[in-house]
Protein backbone atom coordinates (compact mmCIF):
# COMPACT_ATOMS: atom_id res chain seq x y z
CA UNK A 1 0.00 0.00 0.00
CA UNK A 2 1.14 3.33 -0.88
CA UNK A 3 0.80 6.19 1.27
CA UNK A 4 1.85 9.25 0.09
CA UNK A 5 3.69 12.29 2.29
CA UNK A 6 3.21 9.68 4.87
CA UNK A 7 4.04 10.58 8.64
CA UNK A 8 4.75 7.88 11.00
CA UNK A 9 3.81 9.41 14.48
CA UNK A 10 2.79 7.44 17.55
CA UNK A 11 -0.20 6.48 17.67
CA UNK A 12 -1.76 7.58 21.55
CA UNK A 13 -1.50 3.57 22.54
CA UNK A 14 2.14 3.77 22.81
CA UNK A 15 2.17 6.02 25.76
CA UNK A 16 0.66 4.71 28.72
CA UNK A 17 0.32 6.49 31.86
CA UNK A 18 -1.21 10.65 32.31
CA UNK A 19 -0.14 10.71 28.76
CA UNK A 20 -2.74 8.15 27.97
CA UNK A 21 -5.57 10.29 29.34
CA UNK A 22 -5.18 14.26 27.73
CA UNK A 23 -3.01 13.27 24.95
CA UNK A 24 0.05 14.37 24.07
CA UNK A 25 -0.54 17.36 25.55
CA UNK A 26 -0.20 15.64 29.03
CA UNK A 27 3.31 15.57 28.55
CA UNK A 28 3.70 19.38 29.07
CA UNK A 29 4.29 18.95 32.63
CA UNK A 30 7.23 17.33 32.12
CA UNK A 31 8.63 18.91 29.00
CA UNK A 32 7.78 22.65 28.65
CA UNK A 33 9.97 23.94 31.40
CA UNK A 34 8.57 27.82 30.59
CA UNK A 35 8.21 27.71 26.73
CA UNK A 36 10.58 28.43 24.18
CA UNK A 37 10.96 32.11 25.47
CA UNK A 38 12.72 30.53 28.66
CA UNK A 39 14.66 28.42 26.58
CA UNK A 40 12.35 25.10 26.97
CA UNK A 41 9.42 24.10 24.48
CA UNK A 42 6.05 25.03 23.33
CA UNK A 43 3.30 23.24 24.69
CA UNK A 44 1.96 20.40 22.72
CA UNK A 45 -1.72 20.36 21.89
CA UNK A 46 -4.39 17.08 21.70
CA UNK A 47 -5.26 15.27 18.84
CA UNK A 48 -7.35 15.91 16.31
CA UNK A 49 -11.17 15.17 16.90
CA UNK A 50 -11.91 13.20 13.64
CA UNK A 51 -15.75 11.45 12.74
CA UNK A 52 -16.40 10.08 9.14
CA UNK A 53 -19.52 9.47 7.99
CA UNK A 54 -18.78 5.73 7.47
CA UNK A 55 -21.44 3.42 8.23
CA UNK A 56 -21.06 0.42 9.96
CA UNK A 57 -23.38 -3.02 10.87
CA UNK A 58 -24.91 -2.28 14.24
CA UNK A 59 -24.91 -5.73 14.83
CA UNK A 60 -21.79 -7.42 13.09
CA UNK A 61 -19.87 -3.87 12.57
CA UNK A 62 -18.88 -4.77 8.80
CA UNK A 63 -18.64 -1.56 6.95
CA UNK A 64 -22.17 -1.07 4.94
CA UNK A 65 -21.23 1.99 3.27
CA UNK A 66 -17.61 3.57 2.83
CA UNK A 67 -16.54 6.65 3.91
CA UNK A 68 -16.25 9.67 1.47
CA UNK A 69 -16.17 12.45 4.11
CA UNK A 70 -13.82 12.97 7.04
CA UNK A 71 -14.59 15.72 9.62
CA UNK A 72 -11.12 17.15 11.38
CA UNK A 73 -11.03 19.67 14.56
CA UNK A 74 -7.70 20.68 14.34
CA UNK A 75 -5.94 20.38 18.32
CA UNK A 76 -9.14 19.08 19.46
CA UNK A 77 -10.22 22.72 18.96
CA UNK A 78 -8.21 23.99 21.87
CA UNK A 79 -5.25 26.80 21.07
CA UNK A 80 -1.72 27.45 21.94
CA UNK A 81 -2.66 31.48 21.80
CA UNK A 82 -4.45 33.96 22.17
CA UNK A 83 -6.60 34.38 19.11
CA UNK A 84 -5.29 37.37 16.90
CA UNK A 85 -4.24 37.68 13.43
CA UNK A 86 -1.57 35.62 12.69
CA UNK A 87 -0.79 37.48 8.85
CA UNK A 88 -0.70 41.02 10.70
CA UNK A 89 1.99 43.16 12.16
CA UNK A 90 1.56 41.68 15.81
CA UNK A 91 1.02 37.73 14.92
CA UNK A 92 -0.11 36.31 18.54
CA UNK A 93 1.84 33.03 17.66
CA UNK A 94 5.07 34.51 16.48
CA UNK A 95 7.69 33.41 19.21
CA UNK A 96 10.92 35.85 20.27
CA UNK A 97 14.23 34.63 18.32
CA UNK A 98 16.56 32.56 20.27
CA UNK A 99 19.70 31.71 19.02
CA UNK A 100 20.28 28.47 20.36
CA UNK A 101 19.77 25.06 19.07
CA UNK A 102 16.64 23.87 19.66
CA UNK A 103 15.49 21.68 23.21
CA UNK A 104 14.66 18.00 24.16
CA UNK A 105 11.90 17.59 26.61
CA UNK A 106 14.38 17.32 29.46
CA UNK A 107 16.31 20.81 28.11
CA UNK A 108 19.26 19.29 26.30
CA UNK A 109 20.25 20.98 23.24
CA UNK A 110 20.01 18.94 20.01
CA UNK A 111 22.78 19.57 17.85
CA UNK A 112 22.59 21.57 14.62
CA UNK A 113 19.80 22.77 14.89
CA UNK A 114 20.43 26.59 14.99
CA UNK A 115 20.24 27.56 11.03
CA UNK A 116 20.97 31.31 11.20
CA UNK A 117 22.85 33.66 13.16
CA UNK A 118 23.42 37.46 13.21
CA UNK A 119 27.10 36.51 12.80
CA UNK A 120 26.08 33.77 10.80
CA UNK A 121 22.87 33.86 8.56
CA UNK A 122 23.90 30.13 6.96
CA UNK A 123 25.38 28.03 10.09
CA UNK A 124 24.53 24.90 9.00
CA UNK A 125 26.22 24.57 6.32
CA UNK A 126 29.60 26.20 4.84
CA UNK A 127 29.79 27.69 1.32
CA UNK A 128 29.02 26.34 -1.32
CA UNK A 129 30.90 24.51 -4.43
CA UNK A 130 29.63 26.30 -7.32
CA UNK A 131 30.19 25.30 -10.99
CA UNK A 132 28.26 26.17 -14.27
CA UNK A 133 26.68 23.42 -16.11
CA UNK A 134 24.31 23.27 -19.05
CA UNK A 135 20.98 24.47 -17.57
CA UNK A 136 18.83 22.74 -21.04
CA UNK A 137 15.85 21.22 -18.97
CA UNK A 138 13.58 18.68 -19.74
CA UNK A 139 10.88 21.03 -20.73
CA UNK A 140 13.47 22.52 -23.41
CA UNK A 141 13.94 19.47 -24.86
CA UNK A 142 10.23 18.01 -25.44
CA UNK A 143 9.69 21.53 -26.58
CA UNK A 144 12.40 21.18 -29.35
CA UNK A 145 11.01 17.61 -30.11
CA UNK A 146 7.32 18.77 -30.20
CA UNK A 147 8.26 21.66 -32.66
CA UNK A 148 10.25 19.81 -34.66
CA UNK A 149 7.67 17.22 -34.94
CA UNK A 150 4.69 19.82 -35.87
CA UNK A 151 7.35 21.23 -38.58
CA UNK A 152 7.40 18.24 -40.25
CA UNK A 153 3.87 17.97 -40.08
CA UNK A 154 2.72 21.00 -41.60
CA UNK A 155 0.29 21.49 -44.57
CA UNK A 156 2.13 21.29 -48.14
CA UNK A 157 0.49 24.97 -49.33
CA UNK A 158 0.27 24.61 -53.24
CA UNK A 159 -0.64 27.77 -55.66
CA UNK A 160 -2.13 27.70 -59.16
CA UNK A 161 -2.94 30.17 -61.84
CA UNK A 162 -5.63 29.42 -64.17
CA UNK A 163 -6.94 32.07 -66.59
CA UNK A 164 -5.63 35.24 -64.56
CA UNK A 165 -7.06 32.90 -61.19
CA UNK A 166 -4.98 32.24 -58.77
CA UNK A 167 -5.97 29.74 -56.69
CA UNK A 168 -4.06 27.94 -53.40
CA UNK A 169 -4.75 25.06 -51.75
CA UNK A 170 -3.20 22.72 -49.02
CA UNK A 171 -2.88 18.83 -48.20
CA UNK A 172 -0.85 16.66 -45.62
CA UNK A 173 2.93 16.17 -46.24
CA UNK A 174 3.79 12.77 -46.14
CA UNK A 175 6.65 12.17 -42.93
CA UNK A 176 9.88 10.82 -43.25
CA UNK A 177 8.97 7.71 -40.68
CA UNK A 178 12.55 7.06 -39.31
CA UNK A 179 12.84 10.92 -38.69
CA UNK A 180 9.41 10.57 -36.76
CA UNK A 181 10.08 7.61 -34.56
CA UNK A 182 13.62 8.76 -33.82
CA UNK A 183 12.12 11.91 -32.37
CA UNK A 184 9.62 10.56 -30.66
CA UNK A 185 12.01 7.43 -28.94
CA UNK A 186 14.15 10.21 -27.46
CA UNK A 187 11.15 11.93 -26.15
CA UNK A 188 10.22 8.14 -24.29
CA UNK A 189 13.66 8.45 -23.27
CA UNK A 190 13.39 11.69 -21.34
CA UNK A 191 10.10 10.90 -19.73
CA UNK A 192 11.44 7.20 -18.67
CA UNK A 193 14.32 8.31 -17.59
CA UNK A 194 16.78 6.61 -20.05
CA UNK A 195 20.11 7.14 -21.07
CA UNK A 196 19.81 9.62 -23.77
CA UNK A 197 21.66 9.74 -27.24
CA UNK A 198 22.87 12.07 -29.55
CA UNK A 199 21.83 15.98 -29.07
CA UNK A 200 20.70 15.19 -25.49
CA UNK A 201 23.11 12.98 -24.15
CA UNK A 202 25.15 14.14 -21.30
CA UNK A 203 22.50 16.49 -20.17
CA UNK A 204 22.04 17.26 -16.24
CA UNK A 205 18.95 15.91 -15.91
CA UNK A 206 19.84 12.48 -17.65
CA UNK A 207 18.48 9.64 -15.97
CA UNK A 208 15.88 12.03 -13.81
CA UNK A 209 12.03 10.64 -15.11
CA UNK A 210 9.09 12.53 -15.70
CA UNK A 211 7.19 10.21 -14.49
CA UNK A 212 7.73 8.99 -11.09
CA UNK A 213 8.06 5.13 -11.03
CA UNK A 214 11.92 4.74 -9.63
CA UNK A 215 11.03 4.44 -5.64
CA UNK A 216 12.64 1.23 -5.06
CA UNK A 217 15.78 2.80 -6.03
CA UNK A 218 16.12 5.70 -3.89
CA UNK A 219 17.31 3.97 -0.94
CA UNK A 220 20.54 5.22 0.21
CA UNK A 221 22.51 4.44 3.22
CA UNK A 222 24.73 6.98 5.22
CA UNK A 223 29.11 6.08 4.76
CA UNK A 224 29.98 4.50 8.26
CA UNK A 225 33.03 6.15 7.20
CA UNK A 226 32.67 9.87 6.35
CA UNK A 227 29.02 9.83 8.05
CA UNK A 228 27.81 11.66 5.11
CA UNK A 229 25.43 11.06 2.08
CA UNK A 230 24.93 12.76 -1.34
CA UNK A 231 21.79 14.07 -2.78
CA UNK A 232 21.66 15.46 -6.02
CA UNK A 233 18.88 17.46 -7.29
CA UNK A 234 17.49 19.46 -10.24
CA UNK A 235 15.65 22.66 -10.08
CA UNK A 236 13.40 24.01 -13.10
CA UNK A 237 10.14 25.02 -13.45
CA UNK A 238 8.10 24.10 -11.19
CA UNK A 239 10.09 20.46 -10.12
CA UNK A 240 12.13 19.47 -8.22
CA UNK A 241 13.48 15.90 -8.86
CA UNK A 242 16.41 14.30 -6.14
CA UNK A 243 17.69 10.55 -6.71
CA UNK A 244 17.09 9.66 -3.04
CA UNK A 245 13.38 9.82 -1.62
CA UNK A 246 14.48 7.49 1.66
CA UNK A 247 18.33 7.87 3.68
CA UNK A 248 18.99 5.16 5.67
CA UNK A 249 21.07 6.55 8.52
CA UNK A 250 21.40 3.73 10.85
CA UNK A 251 25.54 4.58 11.11
CA UNK A 252 24.63 8.16 12.51
CA UNK A 253 21.89 7.14 14.89
CA UNK A 254 23.47 9.03 17.68
CA UNK A 255 26.12 10.66 16.01
CA UNK A 256 26.37 13.76 14.11
CA UNK A 257 26.73 13.72 10.27
CA UNK A 258 26.25 15.93 7.27
CA UNK A 259 23.95 15.78 3.80
CA UNK A 260 26.15 16.86 0.82
CA UNK A 261 23.47 18.06 -1.47
CA UNK A 262 24.11 18.79 -5.03
CA UNK A 263 21.82 21.14 -6.61
CA UNK A 264 21.61 21.68 -10.37
CA UNK A 265 19.49 24.60 -11.19
CA UNK A 266 18.13 24.35 -14.73
CA UNK A 267 16.20 26.81 -16.88
CA UNK A 268 13.36 28.87 -14.75
CA UNK A 269 14.90 27.21 -11.78
CA UNK A 270 16.02 30.46 -9.71
CA UNK A 271 15.31 29.77 -6.14
CA UNK A 272 16.20 30.24 -2.70
CA UNK A 273 17.76 26.49 -1.40
CA UNK A 274 15.68 25.82 1.97
CA UNK A 275 15.47 22.12 2.93
CA UNK A 276 12.89 22.51 6.11
CA UNK A 277 13.36 19.47 8.37
CA UNK A 278 11.56 18.17 10.81
CA UNK A 279 12.87 16.83 13.90
CA UNK A 280 11.34 14.76 16.96
CA UNK A 281 12.27 14.84 20.44
CA UNK A 282 15.23 12.38 21.51
CA UNK A 283 13.37 9.28 22.37
CA UNK A 284 16.07 8.33 24.90
CA UNK A 285 14.84 10.31 27.16
CA UNK A 286 11.12 10.03 27.27
CA UNK A 287 11.25 7.22 30.16
CA UNK A 288 9.72 10.13 32.32
CA UNK A 289 9.04 7.74 35.62
CA UNK A 290 11.69 9.56 37.62
CA UNK A 291 9.66 12.87 37.21
CA UNK A 292 6.41 11.17 37.96
CA UNK A 293 5.64 10.39 34.33
CA UNK A 294 4.67 7.85 32.17
CA UNK A 295 7.40 5.44 30.35
CA UNK A 296 7.11 6.28 26.22
CA UNK A 297 10.11 3.87 25.93
CA UNK A 298 7.83 1.10 27.38
CA UNK A 299 11.24 -0.18 29.32
CA UNK A 300 13.14 0.17 26.07
CA UNK A 301 11.18 -2.01 24.21
CA UNK A 302 9.34 1.17 22.25
CA UNK A 303 10.63 4.35 19.93
CA UNK A 304 8.58 6.82 20.90
CA UNK A 305 8.94 10.05 18.22
CA UNK A 306 7.45 12.99 19.52
CA UNK A 307 6.72 16.10 16.84
CA UNK A 308 8.94 18.69 18.49
CA UNK A 309 10.66 21.02 16.23
CA UNK A 310 11.13 22.26 12.54
CA UNK A 311 13.42 24.54 10.36
CA UNK A 312 14.71 25.84 7.21
CA UNK A 313 17.79 24.65 7.32
CA UNK A 314 19.26 27.57 5.38
CA UNK A 315 17.66 30.01 2.57
CA UNK A 316 21.09 30.39 -0.11
CA UNK A 317 19.80 32.10 -3.26
CA UNK A 318 20.59 29.73 -6.38
CA UNK A 319 20.74 30.65 -9.85
CA UNK A 320 19.92 28.83 -13.22
CA UNK A 321 22.88 27.59 -14.98
CA UNK A 322 24.96 26.76 -11.83
CA UNK A 323 25.35 23.50 -9.52
CA UNK A 324 25.52 24.60 -5.87
CA UNK A 325 27.57 21.75 -3.53
CA UNK A 326 27.13 22.21 -0.10
CA UNK A 327 27.20 20.23 3.31
CA UNK A 328 24.73 20.30 5.42
CA UNK A 329 24.98 19.54 9.45
CA UNK A 330 22.37 17.37 10.84
CA UNK A 331 21.80 16.43 14.57
CA UNK A 332 21.82 12.63 15.37
CA UNK A 333 19.18 10.60 13.17
CA UNK A 334 17.21 9.37 15.90
CA UNK A 335 15.75 13.08 16.01
CA UNK A 336 15.05 13.12 12.12
CA UNK A 337 11.98 12.70 10.62
CA UNK A 338 12.57 14.00 7.04
CA UNK A 339 13.73 16.94 4.75
CA UNK A 340 11.14 19.06 2.93
CA UNK A 341 12.64 20.84 0.25
CA UNK A 342 10.84 23.48 -1.39
CA UNK A 343 10.95 26.90 -2.78
CA UNK A 344 8.25 29.83 -2.48
CA UNK A 345 9.05 31.29 -6.18
CA UNK A 346 7.00 28.38 -6.81
CA UNK A 347 5.10 26.86 -3.74
CA UNK A 348 3.43 24.50 -3.52
CA UNK A 349 4.68 22.76 -6.55
CA UNK A 350 8.01 22.88 -6.00
CA UNK A 351 8.66 20.16 -3.41
CA UNK A 352 10.36 17.42 -2.75
CA UNK A 353 10.79 15.18 0.16
CA UNK A 354 13.57 13.01 1.50
CA UNK A 355 12.03 10.46 4.23
CA UNK A 356 14.41 8.48 7.38
CA UNK A 357 13.31 5.47 6.52
CA UNK A 358 14.02 4.15 9.93
CA UNK A 359 10.60 6.00 10.88
CA UNK A 360 8.42 3.05 10.46
CA UNK A 361 4.96 3.22 8.64
CA UNK A 362 1.97 2.28 10.72
CA UNK A 363 2.14 -1.30 10.45
CA UNK A 364 5.64 -1.57 11.39
CA UNK A 365 6.99 -1.97 7.92
CA UNK A 366 9.95 0.21 6.99
CA UNK A 367 9.34 3.88 5.50
CA UNK A 368 10.36 3.14 2.08
CA UNK A 369 8.24 -0.11 2.08
CA UNK A 370 4.90 1.23 0.87
CA UNK A 371 6.57 2.76 -2.06
CA UNK A 372 8.79 -0.76 -3.49
CA UNK A 373 5.55 -2.70 -2.84
CA UNK A 374 3.68 -0.11 -5.83
CA UNK A 375 6.80 -0.16 -8.04
CA UNK A 376 9.21 -3.24 -7.20
CA UNK A 377 12.24 -2.87 -5.79
CA UNK A 378 14.08 -2.47 -9.41
CA UNK A 379 11.64 -1.05 -11.71
CA UNK A 380 15.07 -0.89 -14.40
CA UNK A 381 15.67 -4.44 -13.79
CA UNK A 382 13.68 -5.16 -17.16
CA UNK A 383 11.19 -4.19 -19.77
CA UNK A 384 8.42 -5.93 -18.09
CA UNK A 385 9.32 -4.48 -14.37
CA UNK A 386 10.06 -1.13 -16.13
CA UNK A 387 5.93 -1.28 -17.44
CA UNK A 388 4.64 -3.23 -14.63
CA UNK A 389 5.60 0.14 -12.39
CA UNK A 390 4.64 2.60 -15.41
CA UNK A 391 1.52 0.68 -15.28
CA UNK A 392 0.75 1.51 -11.28
CA UNK A 393 0.85 5.38 -12.53
CA UNK A 394 -2.54 6.64 -13.21
CA UNK A 395 -3.49 7.05 -17.25
CA UNK A 396 -4.42 10.99 -16.85
CA UNK A 397 -1.48 11.92 -15.40
CA UNK A 398 -0.23 14.22 -18.29
CA UNK A 399 3.43 12.86 -17.95
CA UNK A 400 2.12 9.36 -18.71
CA UNK A 401 -0.12 10.66 -21.54
CA UNK A 402 3.10 12.10 -23.25
CA UNK A 403 4.75 9.01 -22.54
CA UNK A 404 1.76 6.89 -24.15
CA UNK A 405 1.22 9.03 -27.06
CA UNK A 406 5.24 9.38 -27.96
CA UNK A 407 5.76 4.90 -27.83
CA UNK A 408 2.76 5.21 -30.32
CA UNK A 409 4.73 8.11 -32.61
CA UNK A 410 7.65 5.85 -32.14
CA UNK A 411 6.07 2.43 -33.19
CA UNK A 412 4.86 3.88 -36.27
CA UNK A 413 4.76 2.91 -39.82
CA UNK A 414 2.80 3.25 -43.02
CA UNK A 415 0.37 0.25 -42.29
CA UNK A 416 -3.52 1.24 -42.64
CA UNK A 417 -4.87 0.11 -39.23
CA UNK A 418 -2.34 0.99 -36.64
CA UNK A 419 -4.89 0.68 -33.51
CA UNK A 420 -7.89 2.23 -33.15
CA UNK A 421 -6.43 5.53 -33.24
CA UNK A 422 -4.83 5.44 -36.67
CA UNK A 423 -6.32 4.75 -39.52
CA UNK A 424 -4.25 5.21 -42.60
CA UNK A 425 -0.61 7.51 -41.78
CA UNK A 426 0.15 10.89 -43.08
CA UNK A 427 0.47 14.25 -41.67
CA UNK A 428 -2.51 15.21 -40.52
CA UNK A 429 -2.33 12.02 -37.89
CA UNK A 430 0.65 13.35 -36.86
CA UNK A 431 -0.64 16.70 -36.41
CA UNK A 432 -3.94 15.37 -34.78
CA UNK A 433 -1.64 13.39 -32.52
CA UNK A 434 0.55 16.59 -31.67
CA UNK A 435 -2.21 18.82 -30.57
CA UNK A 436 -3.08 15.83 -28.06
CA UNK A 437 0.63 15.85 -26.69
CA UNK A 438 0.80 19.41 -26.13
CA UNK A 439 -2.05 19.68 -23.93
CA UNK A 440 -0.71 17.13 -21.69
CA UNK A 441 2.86 19.06 -21.96
CA UNK A 442 0.97 22.10 -20.89
CA UNK A 443 -0.71 20.08 -18.44
CA UNK A 444 2.21 18.86 -16.79
CA UNK A 445 4.19 22.02 -16.47
CA UNK A 446 1.36 23.06 -13.91
CA UNK A 447 0.20 22.06 -10.94
CA UNK A 448 -1.03 24.79 -9.79
CA UNK A 449 -4.36 23.76 -11.40
CA UNK A 450 -5.73 20.41 -12.05
CA UNK A 451 -5.03 18.73 -15.17
CA UNK A 452 -7.40 18.48 -18.21
CA UNK A 453 -10.27 16.72 -17.27
CA UNK A 454 -10.42 16.85 -13.56
CA UNK A 455 -12.68 19.42 -11.72
CA UNK A 456 -13.17 21.17 -8.77
CA UNK A 457 -16.79 19.94 -6.71
CA UNK A 458 -18.51 23.21 -6.54
CA UNK A 459 -18.72 23.36 -2.47
CA UNK A 460 -14.92 22.69 -2.33
CA UNK A 461 -11.89 25.38 -0.95
CA UNK A 462 -9.10 23.24 -2.14
CA UNK A 463 -8.94 20.10 -4.31
CA UNK A 464 -5.91 18.19 -3.94
CA UNK A 465 -5.18 15.00 -7.00
CA UNK A 466 -3.05 12.08 -6.01
CA UNK A 467 -1.42 11.35 -9.84
CA UNK A 468 1.39 10.33 -11.09
CA UNK A 469 2.78 9.65 -7.66
CA UNK A 470 2.85 13.17 -6.82
CA UNK A 471 0.27 16.06 -6.30
CA UNK A 472 -1.73 18.62 -8.55
CA UNK A 473 -4.30 21.16 -6.88
CA UNK A 474 -6.48 23.55 -7.26
CA UNK A 475 -7.54 26.72 -5.00
CA UNK A 476 -10.81 28.21 -5.57
CA UNK A 477 -10.77 30.99 -7.22
CA UNK A 478 -7.44 30.98 -8.13
CA UNK A 479 -6.19 31.36 -11.99
CA UNK A 480 -3.52 28.93 -11.89
CA UNK A 481 -0.62 30.55 -12.65
CA UNK A 482 0.27 32.85 -9.87
CA UNK A 483 1.69 31.86 -6.40
CA UNK A 484 -1.11 29.93 -4.25
CA UNK A 485 -2.13 31.55 -1.40
CA UNK A 486 -5.82 31.20 -0.02
CA UNK A 487 -7.73 34.46 -0.33
CA UNK A 488 -7.85 36.61 2.98
CA UNK A 489 -10.74 35.53 5.56
CA UNK A 490 -10.25 31.81 4.24
CA UNK A 491 -9.34 29.51 7.32
CA UNK A 492 -7.79 32.40 8.99
CA UNK A 493 -9.92 32.58 12.33
CA UNK A 494 -10.62 30.35 14.84
CA UNK A 495 -13.45 28.09 13.92
CA UNK A 496 -13.22 28.64 10.56
CA UNK A 497 -14.59 25.50 8.31
CA UNK A 498 -12.22 24.81 4.64
CA UNK A 499 -13.78 21.79 2.74
CA UNK A 500 -10.42 19.87 1.28
CA UNK A 501 -11.49 17.24 -1.84
CA UNK A 502 -9.03 14.85 -2.20
CA UNK A 503 -8.74 12.28 -5.48
CA UNK A 504 -6.43 9.96 -6.98
CA UNK A 505 -6.09 9.13 -10.37
CA UNK A 506 -3.07 6.72 -9.62
CA UNK A 507 -3.87 3.08 -9.59
CA UNK A 508 -2.73 2.40 -5.62
CA UNK A 509 -3.97 4.00 -2.67
CA UNK A 510 -2.58 7.37 -1.51
CA UNK A 511 -3.05 9.12 1.90
CA UNK A 512 -3.82 12.86 2.98
CA UNK A 513 -1.79 14.25 5.27
CA UNK A 514 -2.06 17.91 6.95
CA UNK A 515 0.84 19.51 8.83
CA UNK A 516 1.11 22.57 10.93
CA UNK A 517 4.53 24.47 10.41
CA UNK A 518 4.03 26.46 13.60
CA UNK A 519 0.78 28.26 12.97
CA UNK A 520 -0.69 26.27 16.27
CA UNK A 521 2.00 26.20 18.46
CA UNK A 522 4.51 29.14 17.16
CA UNK A 523 7.32 30.10 15.19
CA UNK A 524 10.50 32.28 14.76
CA UNK A 525 12.11 33.70 12.29
CA UNK A 526 15.66 33.17 12.67
CA UNK A 527 17.15 34.51 9.29
CA UNK A 528 18.69 37.23 8.94
CA UNK A 529 18.80 39.62 5.47
CA UNK A 530 20.08 38.48 2.77
CA UNK A 531 18.99 40.70 -0.55
CA UNK A 532 22.24 42.18 -0.69
CA UNK A 533 23.54 38.72 -1.96
CA UNK A 534 20.35 38.28 -3.46
CA UNK A 535 18.19 35.91 -1.36
CA UNK A 536 14.86 36.69 0.23
CA UNK A 537 16.04 34.89 3.90
CA UNK A 538 13.77 36.91 6.17
CA UNK A 539 10.61 37.32 3.74
CA UNK A 540 9.34 33.73 3.00
CA UNK A 541 10.94 31.74 5.42
CA UNK A 542 9.15 29.04 7.41
CA UNK A 543 11.70 30.04 10.02
CA UNK A 544 12.12 27.82 13.15
CA UNK A 545 8.90 26.31 13.99
CA UNK A 546 7.28 24.00 16.47
CA UNK A 547 5.14 21.53 13.64
CA UNK A 548 2.44 19.35 14.48
CA UNK A 549 0.44 17.14 12.49
CA UNK A 550 -3.61 17.50 12.47
CA UNK A 551 -4.26 14.01 11.27
CA UNK A 552 -1.44 12.19 13.84
CA UNK A 553 -4.45 10.93 15.90
CA UNK A 554 -5.68 8.53 13.82
CA UNK A 555 -3.35 8.49 10.69
CA UNK A 556 -3.14 9.87 7.17
CA UNK A 557 -6.67 9.99 5.50
CA UNK A 558 -6.53 7.00 2.93
CA UNK A 559 -7.73 8.19 -0.60
CA UNK A 560 -8.49 4.73 -2.80
CA UNK A 561 -7.07 3.93 -6.21
CA UNK A 562 -8.74 5.55 -9.33
CA UNK A 563 -10.25 2.44 -11.06
CA UNK A 564 -8.20 1.37 -14.47
CA UNK A 565 -10.56 1.64 -17.57
CA UNK A 566 -10.43 -1.31 -19.87
CA UNK A 567 -8.62 0.92 -22.51
CA UNK A 568 -6.79 3.85 -21.92
CA UNK A 569 -8.11 6.90 -23.87
CA UNK A 570 -6.04 9.54 -26.06
CA UNK A 571 -7.60 12.55 -23.77
CA UNK A 572 -8.89 11.99 -20.03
Amino acid sequence: MKLAAVMAVPVISLWGGTALAQGPAGLNMFCENGGHAAGGQQPRVPFEIRTTNEVRDPVSDEVITPATRTYLTTAGGTAVFPEGDSFGPNPPNMLPTIYENAKTCRGNEIPNTLPSTPDNPYNLHDDPVIRQIDKTSPTDDLDWIMDEIEAMAEPRKVCRSVRGYRFCYSYPRRVNIADLRELAQNAVDIIEGNDLRGRFSEREYEGFPLLHYLGGLKTKAVDPETKTITITQLWYDTHIESDVAYIDPTVVNDEEWTINYVVKILNRGHEDFAPYAMFFDDPTELDLTDLGGPDLTQGGDAFPRLPNVGMDQTFFPMEEGLEYTLNMKMPPARFWNLSYHWGWRNHPPRVQVTENVLVPLANGMPRNAAEIAVFGENPRESEESKLNAIGMIGDTAPAKRMWRMFRELAAMDTGRDYRRHFRGFNASVVRAQMELIRQAFYDWRNRRTLPTGYEMAPDTDVTALFLNNTMYGKLKGHDGEAEVRMDQGLWDKRGDKVNIQLLNGDYFPHAYVLVDFGGLRGWENTFHNTLPVGGAGPLFTFGRNYFWIHVAGQGPIPVPPATRPDEPSPTP
